[in-house]
């Protein structure tokens, strides 16, 4: 560099410039947390004034830094529905191309509110550079998220959100429109009277029901189009397969001319061994989710239609994504990022490749 060749100004310059913290420059440069308009207006104008280029910077301290992210997610089996997503952000760690990164997955009991809290404590230990998360205790998830805003950590937010905190960028499917869209599928050019909505019965918990907004999507499709059309609900219990089957055949003995059924979370596997035994060729039976044992049942023809997305390319997309954006320290190309629909049958399933 030549002696009169002028040093690129840094985030400190820009700090100390416009009479401000490093945090706030952060803050008002990736437009997350809290600062006032006169801090906006000083740190933007001593941006001008010094010609700081954020990226330029924040690439050049990357390439020599160990960058730490922590996930926290509900605890999962092996083909669960986390498990995907744990896939996905363990592919996208070690695929990511701007710079190392260090991830530590935190999982918790998703019956357990305290086991949830646990989790975040962990993780502010950790000291992280930033983390995602997703929301299903609101209150905890909030107390969380502002402690991160305490510590200038950012945050994304994978599968759910709270619309109104300051995360960088989410990514996930639009649930409310998804239980539309299947209750538009499986009520395709029918005015069905009745139909079974088969529910895990840990739904019964207020706190846990993660699928409050795909089944009112749902209900509200049915409502618009339907309103005549009576749901049944039926209640079973993952662990509990032989006593799942009895309370099916208890509902069709009862019922018989109910031929529509759905689960509106992700499991509709439960009802392979009670589909098994109970053929009807005037059945439709619709779920959701690529998980590998729902396209299973596709492929057997025991379920009609899934309603689903690339489980674990949501995941990877959102680490590449948020670290791009912690790393380099700019902002998301687009900060809520509604993962595309998709709509799988017996005749495609094949074709159809989970990340």
């Amino acid at each position: 560099m030549q002696r009169n060749e002028k040093k690129a100004a840094t985030v400190f310059d820009v700090a100390e410039k416009a009479g401000v913290s490093r945090g706030t420059v952060d803050r008002v440069i990736y437009g997350r947390g809290r600062f006032s308009e006169a801090s906006r207006q000083r740190v933007m104008e001593a941006i001008a004034q010094l010609h700081y280029t954020p990226n330029a910077n924040a690439s050049s301290l990357a390439s020599r830094k160990l960058n730490l992210f922590s996930v926290i997610i509900p605890e999962f089996k092996s083909g669960d529905y986390w498990d995907d997503i744990n896939k996905g952000f363990l592919d996208a760690a070690r695929t990511f191309s701007g710079s190392n990164i260090d991830l530590r997955v935190h999982t918790y009991n998703i019956l357990d509110v305290d086991s949830f809290v646990h989790a975040c404590e962990d993780v502010l230990e950790e000291k992280p550079d930033g983390v995602i998360l997703n929301a299903i205790f609101p209150e905890e998830t909030i107390a969380f998220a502002l402690s991160l805003e305490q510590e200038d950590t950012p945050y994304a937010f994978i599968d759910s959100k709270i619309d109104d905190l300051n995360y960088t960028l989410f990514y996930g499917i639009d649930s409310y429109k998804c239980g539309k869209l299947g209750a538009a599928l499986l009520t395709n050019h029918l005015e069905p009277k009745e139909l079974l909505l088969v529910r895990v019965e840990f739904d019964l918990i207020h706190r846990v029901d993660t699928n409050r907004p795909r089944r009112h999507g749902f209900a509200d499709y049915m409502e618009d189009y339907h309103p005549a059309c009576h749901i049944h609900t039926v209640f079973i219990k993952p662990e509990q397969p032989e006593e799942n089957i009895r309370l099916l055949e208890d509902f069709f003995r009862e019922h018989p001319h109910v031929h529509l059924m759905t689960m509106t979370n992700s499991r509709i596997f439960l009802l392979r061994d009670y589909l098994r035994a109970h053929p009807d060729p005037k059945r439709i039976v619709l779920g959701f989710d690529d998980l590998y044992a729902n396209m299973e049942c596709l492929r057997e023809g025991l379920i009609d239609t899934l309603v689903t997305r690339h489980t674990a390319t949501q995941s990877y997309k959102a680490l590449q994504d948020f670290a791009t954006c912690v790393i380099q320290r700019k902002r998301p190309t687009m900060r809520n990022n509604f993962v595309h629909m998709d709509i799988l049958t017996p005749m495609n399933v094949d074709n159809y490749y989970n990340y």
